[in-house]
């Protein structure tokens, strides 16, 4: 049964709002996707309709596409706007370490902690060690 003029406005706004969707989040056209384009193409007869469905379609698609390229652009800006603030904040941070650096008893060795005995050099390892005898002689 061939379209009235609103019913043939109404698909072609669900066709293109199809197209949209699956240009922006990138569907895969197998599957339900195929499935929904089918359905609402059967709503048309003619060939000249469907070749209309099928560019409105192909429309929704780059528009989709593009408002996804758009606000991927929008977010990084806004990303690099949050980190250039964020720098504001390391300068106060990397002052304040050099500061640090500067005074050697924060970075010393604290004086409680001693080497373990495991990681002396066994005496083997140290060569010959001249005894010295303790005689009358």
């Amino acid at each position: 049964m061939p379209e009235t003029g609103e019913n043939l406005q109404d698909v072609i706004k669900r066709v293109y709002a199809l197209g949209y969707d699956v240009g922006y989040h990138h569907h895969s056209e197998i599957g339900w996707i195929s499935t929904a384009y089918n359905d609402l193409v059967s709503h048309v007869d003619e060939t000249a309709q469907r070749d209309l469905l099928r560019r409105y379609y192909e429309l929704g698609k780059k528009d989709g596409n593009e408002r996804r390229k758009h606000d991927i652009q929008i977010r990084s800006e806004k990303k690099v706007e949050r980190s250039t603030d964020s720098t504001l904040f390391d300068y106060g941070a990397a002052s304040a370490s050099t500061t640090f650096l500067q005074q050697p008893q924060v970075l010393a060795m604290p004086g409680c902690i001693m080497q373990t005995t495991l990681f002396d050099q066994p005496l083997v390892l140290r060569g010959f060690i001249m005894l010295e005898y303790l005689g009358d002689g």
